[in-house]
């Protein structure tokens, strides 16, 4: 039975029970609609998610998430704001750059008026502007004294006025009828290390000067500045110069430190240190003489190129022992 039969056999189904005619359906063409519908339906079965289609572009939707920098625009988008940030940033840096120039410039300003201002009262009490107002003081006493005829103090006054600055004391000549009064002498300082020593014991040529502190200093404990510095003030230079000192440990060598020479141009330079394998001598306690202990010699030609006044100064570092100073010298020829 063909598809004409079914149809009649359903349309006699669809009159129902109730009804006892025996008229025959024939259908023999498809309808239109029915026909329409087919076709949309059987297009659309073409495009038509499966299960599978579904399962990869799940798939595919997991695997985005992990890689956003290869989804579609990503990569420009963010290069993009990079390159805003970078604009952003170098704004910012430039404004704070120039903040903190203003900042240092307002520091520096600070720092040197109240440097200056430190370092201006230190030139009015500066060593050797002492002595020199001290020497000018003793010459015009003497000059009083000699003209109230009291030269037995002129004397005495003159001895003080040559032991001061450095040149050997000589007795003046003692006028007919009047006695020679005694010359004190008083012994080399043995606390203060900060004094000038303006000339000492010539070399073997009349350019030669040995300028010699016997001061004894102490370069202990990092930031002592009391007992470690020793000043001289030089008239004259050579092309050759020599800085020499004599030092050792309260008990042992076992002692280091770095030694500076500062000039009259403020520099500050490190010309020598000392370590255990150049310090020898004795104990603090055994000691008599300078001369039992190894001197450190070092070569400051190249940083004593005008007269004036040079600092030493003696900077522990490490050990177990801090640094007893006996002698410092500067040579020049």
């Amino acid at each position: 039975m063909g598809w004409k039969g079914v149809l009649v056999v359903g349309a006699a189904l669809l009159l129902g029970a109730g009804y006892v005619s025996a008229e025959i359906i024939t259908i023999d063409r498809e309808l239109p609609q029915l026909e329409v519908l087919r076709k949309a339906y059987e297009a659309e079965l073409k495009t038509a998610a499966t299960q599978n289609d579904i399962e990869k572009i799940q798939e595919e939707y997991e695997q985005a998430k992990k890689n956003l920098s290869k989804f579609e625009g990503y990569a420009q988008k963010l290069s993009t704001l990079e390159e805003a940030k970078k604009k952003e940033i170098e704004v910012i840096t430039a404004k704070y750059l120039k903040e903190q120039e203003k900042l240092d410039t307002a520091t520096r300003k600070g720092i040197d008026d109240k440097y200056e201002k430190k370092i201006a009262e230190l030139k009015n009490r500066d060593v050797a502007k002492t002595t020199s107002s001290y020497q000018a003081k003793l010459e015009k006493l003497e000059k009083e004294l000699v003209g109230k005829n009291d030269l037995a103090g002129a004397l005495v006054v003159q001895s003080e006025r040559k032991k001061v600055s450095g040149a050997p004391v000589v007795p003046s000549p003692v006028l007919p009828g009047t006695a020679a009064a005694p010359v004190a002498v008083s012994e080399p300082p043995t606390a203060a290390v900060v004094a000038n020593v303006s000339a000492s014991a010539g070399g073997k040529g009349k350019d030669n000067q040995i300028h010699v502190n016997s001061v004894h200093g102490v370069a202990g404990a990092e930031g002592n500045i009391s007992n470690n510095i020793y000043t001289f003030t030089l008239d004259s230079v050579g092309g050759q110069s020599k800085l020499v000192f004599y030092g050792y440990g309260n008990r042992s060598g076992n002692s280091y430190g770095r030694v500076y020479l500062i000039g009259p141009d403020r520099n500050r330079t490190e010309v020598a240190r000392w370590r255990p394998d150049l310090l020898k001598g004795p104990n603090v306690s055994d000691f008599k003489s300078y001369t039992q202990v190894q001197p450190i010699t070092a070569d400051i030609s190249s940083q004593v190129k005008q007269p004036g006044q040079y600092r030493v100064e003696f900077q522990y570092t490490d050990g177990d022992d801090a640094l007893n100073i006996y002698r410092v010298e500067m040579q020049t020829r």
